[in-house]
């Protein structure tokens, strides 16, 4: 909607986990590299966590990009299930052809089977599993299962586990403790500081344009975006998103204060309040909202 009045190509601040849009910061850059080394050289047991919307996904989607067609992998987003489903889940996921009804012990001979095969023609087997702190302890036992596949010098299959603060203390629990002990690397991502979230903007504009964005951001525009945001990635693109909208709204290529008041004025529906339009000084005209805009 705003794209060409900015001289941008696509939306820069889409809420999707875009490996072009991957921004290091040092934390993330080691966060990579660490990920990257434990699948490569056959570790086993890599731990990533952080608050919602610091960047997990996309950091997944990024290391998945860079290992390309030398590794098998499962990425596993919904966590929800039983620990009969998430094993099923995972075969499905590496095209392994099951019965209508499969049982447990059918399930994880199909697995082990495959992730021999594949190790003996020289390929990489990662699991990789998202939301991870919806897991049980009864799942979580099951992957332990599966890291129990190792020849004398390597882990067979790459477990790489993703989720919330909470994680942790599921993994404190006594019956997870020999999982534990497999951990190679664990990182906890935290929040960009105020300067890495405005190269992190400056970055995801320049990326998204088609030679050079038409948009400059106020330093007490940048400071409010940081305010509201605690430099959570999946927030500041919510503020900056809708900023784009406001600056367009009103012809604007500089997004000052003004600008970030109104759009994060208007990121959440206020039920109490009077009805009012992103687009609008005053009174709105009772439009719908989407995606978090009033549109």
């Amino acid at each position: 909607m705003y794209e060409n009045f900015y001289n941008l190509a696509v939306s820069p601040f889409q809420n999707t986990p875009n490996p072009r849009f991957f921004f290091e910061t040092e934390q993330h850059k080691e966060a990579l590299a660490k990920l990257e080394y434990t699948v490569r050289n056959r570790r086993g047991f890599a731990l990533i966590t952080g608050e919602i919307g610091s960047g997990k996904t996309t950091l997944i989607r990024t290391l998945i990009r860079r290992l390309g067609g030398d590794a098998r992998i499962a990425l596993i987003n919904n966590t929800r299930v039983s620990s009969h489903q998430l094993l099923k889940l995972i075969a499905i996921e590496f095209k392994i052809e099951l019965p209508g009804v499969v049982d447990k012990a059918t399930l994880l001979t199909s697995i082990r089977r495959f992730i021999e095969h594949q190790h003996s023609v020289g390929r990489t087997v990662v699991v990789i599993i998202d939301e991870g702190q919806c897991l049980n302890i009864d799942e979580f036992e099951e992957i332990r299962l599966l890291t129990n596949l190792e020849s004398e010098t390597d882990k067979l299959l790459q477990l790489l586990i993703l989720g919330q603060p909470e994680l942790r203390d599921t993994l404190r629990h006594p019956r997870l403790a020999p999982l534990i002990q497999r951990i190679v690397m664990y990182t906890h991502l935290m929040p960009m500081d105020f300067d890495s979230m405005t190269r992190y903007i400056a970055f995801r504009l320049v990326r998204a344009s088609k030679d050079r964005p038409n948009v400059d951001f106020s330093r007490e525009a940048l400071e409010l975006i940081y305010e509201y945001s605690k430099g959570v990635p999946r927030v500041t693109n919510l503020v900056c998103d809708n900023a784009l909208l406001v600056g367009y709204s009103s012809e604007s290529h500089l997004i000052d204060s003004a600008v970030i008041r109104r759009a994060i004025s208007q990121m959440l529906p206020n039920f109490d309040g009077p009805t009012t339009d992103i687009f609008s000084d005053g009174a709105g005209l009772g439009q719908e909202i989407e995606d978090g805009r009033r549109l």
